[in-house]
Formats: C-alpha cells, structure tokens, sequence
C-alpha cells in the first residue's frame, strides 16, 4: 500500500518514492498527468500549511469518512459498520484560533510563515484560507515589527478569541547567548505588544525571559468561558468548538454520575460533563493547562463539583484506585496505548473516545472492544483544508465484562 502527498484519489501522477516500510511506502506527487474532478487548486497554488488545501471540500470530507474506516479495518480489523451511520460535521473555512507560525533569518530578511511541505524551509503565508481574516491581516505588521528589532527568533504562536478580536502571542527566541536573551526577549515583547492582548518571549528551552499583558484570555464557548494561556492546548476550530462540546455531553449520558475526565486540558470536556450533570474529576500533567483549568474554575458556579487533579493520567492510575460511572478521553496523537485497559477498568458503564489520530484511535479500539462495544461514532472536520479529522467514538460496557 503506498501513499502519495499531493494526489487525489483516482488521478493520476509522476511520484517519487520517499519512504519504504514493511507494509506501506511514502511518496509526493512531482506532477498531475490526469487530474481529478474534485482538485481545485494546482499544487503550486495551495498553501503549504493546508496539506489538501488542493481538494474540493466536500469531496475531501467524504475522503476523510472513507480513510477514517480504511484505517479502522487495516489498523484494528474493524469492520465499517461497526461504525454505522458515519456521519462527518462540516466547518466553515478561517477556523483556526490557534497558530504556530514558524521564523527563517532576521532584519530586513526575517521572513514569518509556514514550513514549506515536507521540509523546514519557512515560506511566507500568503492567502490561508485557515486563518483569521483579522490574522491575516494583521501578519504583515506583525513581520515588520520583529525585522525591525533585528532579533533571532525560531516561533511566534498564537491564540486568538473565537471572535477574533484579542489574541496572545508567544515568541520563541533562537540561537541567543545568554547575555543577549534579556536585551532580545525585551526588543520582541516590546515590537509584539501593539499588536497582542499579552505577550510572552520564551528562550529555546521555553523559559520567560518577558512578559507583558495578559496572561490568559477569557474563551466563550457553549456559554462558559475558558481562561486559556498561550502555551495550553485548546480546540483550534472557532465553528465547531460548541457543536464538540455539545456532542460529548450527549455522550456522556442521561444517568449523571463520577466522570473522570482524563487528559482534561483546560476543562473543555469538562464543561460538557458538568452541562450533563455529571461530578467530574479532570486529570491533566501539563502545567500550564492545568493551572489555566484551575483559574477557569473560580468563575463557574459549579465549580463545587469539578475536582482539578495535577497529574499525568499513569500517575493518578497508580495512585488511585476509583473506578467512575463514565470516563472520557481525549489523549494526543499518540493515544492510549499501553494505559487503554487501564483507563477502561476505571469506567463502570461508559467510556467516550475523543481522538485527532485515525491510526492510534483503532489500535486502541481493538484493545477496547472486548470490554466495550461502540454505541456511537462521530467525526467533525475540525481541520479542513488538512487531511486530518477528529472523531467521538462513545463506548458502552459489554454485558457480563468485569
């Protein structure tokens, strides 16, 4: 089985092979021979940050479907209709509130953009049908200013209201001794400021070496509102954020119970556990967000029964012995793995998969399926323009399994 970067299903193209493993091979498309009904754009015009940005949006939803359970069956040996009627939520385009935005050079050659593809070579953003039209038109100020204080850097990311209105930055600094980082980090901050709610500067190591501003912004979603940091995770798509939010307090049930919500983030899922009425106890070890979760719960009134635990999801495993009325997770690609079964033991009767990763996803539903069987499956094009997709798998435990 091979895949080809740049093509679409039924073209066909000159390729070059890139990759060889035991049972795929990698390649890109040099050139389209027969092009399909369904490409837009040539590859030369797609934005190098938009991988299908090439492929008509409803043709590549539907290619998403039928990738999502290509992979179901070659990964996990599950059947499409163990899925059922998959059906895949649609997003309107300029979704992105969260940017990372890569730097090449310095001066009057520093040059703000994307990774071209398949290589670290920074090309200038031009014409990203992702962003923000408020990002967009505010890149090209924003790349003059850093030029003019002739810094090294190596990134500049971004959060932005889902209106699009306030935004945090937080800029990385590159190769820099350490007598300059001070006198660097203060010309950066002091060059993004006009342009951002806050904004930090951060060495190659992610230390602070300045801040000013905001710390966090306040995001509304669902009817609450996420006190969210720069360097926290958050669901990038600014259309689709309420609709997830709303599908996984579906998931969750109509028996509200304990809910361990794990990889909790800032509280995002937790807000849809709490919505359902359920009493959660949010694990998360990354700091940042954890800390954000922790400011967020002082301004919800029903904080009483959200619990915020510090910890990586294997530690609270091996310090604790609770099992929940329902579980849900929401790990990064790499998934559950090897802590699959041990999270599923925690959940007395329902379990709710959030995943981002096709492939990690079914490794860990064949781990799962003896205990579980799937109740409902979802996906939402929370990446358009991307060959991503994200999915809401929800479990319910089988009769008789321990």
């Amino acid at each position: 089985m091979g895949f080809v970067a740049g093509a679409l299903p039924g073209e066909e193209v000159d390729g070059e092979v890139e990759e060889v493993h035991r049972s795929f091979w990698r390649g890109r498309a040099v050139a389209v021979v027969a092009p399909s009904p369904d490409r837009i754009l040539a590859p030369s015009e797609a934005c190098p940050g938009c991988d299908w940005g090439h492929f008509e949006p409803s043709a590549a939803r539907e290619a998403k479907r039928a990738l999502f359970l290509e992979t179901m069956q070659r990964i996990g040996k599950l059947p499409a209709e163990t899925f059922g009627n998959l059906r895949i939520v649609p997003s309107d385009l300029a979704y992105r509130i969260r940017n990372r935005f890569h730097v090449d050079g310095r001066g009057a050659g520093l040059v703000l953009g994307q990774f071209a593809g398949r290589s670290h070579r920074v090309v200038p953003i031009s014409d990203c049908r992702a962003i923000t039209p408020q990002t967009a038109a505010l890149l090209p100020s924003v790349r003059d200013a850093l030029a003019s204080c002739d810094a090294s850097l190596s990134e500049l990311a971004t959060l932005e209201e889902p209106a699009g209105e306030r935004r945090l930055a937080r800029a990385t600094l590159g190769d820099i001794s350490k007598r300059q980082l001070a006198t660097e980090g203060e010309a950066v901050g002091r060059a993004l400021t006009p342009f951002f709610a806050g904004v930090k500067v951060v060495d190659r190591e992610g230390r602070a070496v300045f801040q000013t501003g905001e710390a966090r912004l306040a995001l509304q979603v669902g009817g609450r509102a996420f006190l969210v940091s720069v360097e926290s995770f958050f669901q990038g798509n600014r259309h689709l954020a309420g609709t997830l939010l709303a599908d996984v307090g579906e998931a969750a049930g109509t028996h509200p119970g304990d809910a361990l919500d794990a990889f909790g983030g800032v509280g995002f899922l937790a807000a849809a556990l709490l919505d359902a009425g359920h009493s959660v106890s949010s694990v998360e070890g990354n700091p940042s967000a954890a800390r954000d979760a922790a400011k967020t719960r002082q301004r919800w009134e029903d904080a009483d029964r959200w619990r915020i635990v510090p910890s990586s999801v294997a530690g609270f495993l091996s310090s604790s012995s609770r099992r929940f009325d329902l579980v849900v997770v929401d790990p990064p690609r790499t998934g559950l793995a090897r802590l699959a079964l041990p999270v599923a033991e925690r959940a007395r009767r329902r379990m709710v998969y959030v995943s981002c990763d096709p492939a990690t996803l079914a490794r860990d539903l064949a781990a799962l399926l003896p205990v579980f069987e799937i109740a409902d499956a979802r996906l939402y094009d929370l990446f358009p323009l991307t060959h991503r997709v994200e999915s809401v798998v929800t479990l319910v435990r089988r009769a008789g399994a321990s």
